[in-house]
């Protein structure tokens, strides 16, 4: 997908099964006939984790809502670790079990409490508020899958994440942090006076430069970090773990960069420079919303400053 290297990613691929025996690891395609490979999509939750497709090649894999999860889910009614998967070999099938890790809320497959069950293609495994529907499924499958979550998540321009999944990763990033005690900051950053670079050179230039600067954007970033863009020119990053001081200083890294980058078109060099506003959970506010309210207000002074700046929301005292 594009050059987001912070789309979360899948992990190990899980089980393939041929239509006569179940046995572990990948088969692959034979005689242009597609492969096989056994998972979870992700079919009702919150919309960070809607559309995931998750593949393994390991056994037992967990579900839950701690980071060390094999499957981890953004949802509060969901356990630290929730559930285990296993793979049982049987003579020459391979049985795929589920067990409840005496989780909070339960774990349910069809509708049905249980303590263990046997998985069959098809069924749902309800925990919390997530669905998950497992599979075995076929190469062509998975790029639907694939496809399915790129379409929904990200910005067709940039590659880079879109508004709604963007605000709705700070909402999980404001519940993680305040669950653990712990902090993020946000940078919200504007390209300055992006509006003359289409009145002067067109808008297929102006798209060429957001790409250009969406790549330049993402790669100073962390694999944890999420990077979208939610305006026009306007984008946000939300740094987990990170205080005001190592935002700013990121900020200040990514503004110089982009000041030193330039877009050839026809013969004709593009350049311009960015402004940035940056809040801190805890420090400026507690709920999502407001912090994002104060990196706006702090951007909204970086403007009137005379661009090319950063602001912090401690200036805004």
């Amino acid at each position: 997908m594009s050059n987001n290297k912070r789309i979360i990613k899948d992990t190990e691929e899980m089980t393939i099964m041929d239509p006569g025996k179940r046995r572990r690891g990948k088969i692959p395609a034979v005689n242009g006939e597609p492969g096989f490979s056994t998972g979870f999509t992700v079919i009702h939750g919150s919309e960070v984790d809607f559309g995931k497709h998750f593949n393994f090649s390991q056994s037992p894999i967990y579900i839950g809502r701690d980071k060390t999860n094999s499957i981890c889910l953004e949802d509060e009614k969901v356990s630290k670790v929730h559930c285990e998967v296993s793979f049982i070999q049987n003579r020459d099938l391979e049985q795929v079990i589920i067990k409840d890790l005496d989780s909070t809320n339960g774990t349910y497959v069809n509708g049905e409490l249980i303590k263990q069950a046997v998985l069959k293609s098809g069924d749902k495994i309800d925990i919390g508020d997530t669905v998950l529907r497992f599979n075995y499924n076929d190469d062509l499958e998975e790029q639907y899958h694939s496809k399915l979550f790129t379409f929904a998540a990200t910005d067709a321009l940039t590659g880079l994440y879109n508004r709604r999944y963007t605000i709705n990763e700070l909402d999980n990033q404001t519940k993680i942090a305040r669950r653990n005690n712990r902090i993020f900051s946000l940078i919200i950053i504007d390209i300055d006076d992006f509006k003359q670079i289409n009145d002067a050179h067109g808008h297929l230039a102006g798209d060429d430069y957001l790409k250009k600067f969406a790549f330049v954007l993402n790669r100073a970033l962390r694999e944890q970090d999420t990077c979208g863009r939610i305006g026009g020119e306007e984008f946000l990053v939300i740094l987990p773990e990170t205080t005001l001081e190592g935002a700013i200083n990121l900020a200040s890294r990514i503004r110089e960069q982009i000041e030193k980058t330039e877009l050839i078109m026809q013969g004709r060099v593009i350049k311009t420079t960015i402004s940035a506003g940056i809040s801190q959970f805890d420090r400026h506010a507690f709920e999502g919303r407001e912090i994002l309210k104060m990196a706006d207000m702090a951007l909204q002074k970086a403007k009137r400053s005379g661009k090319n700046a950063i602001v912090s929301a401690d200036e805004l005292k």
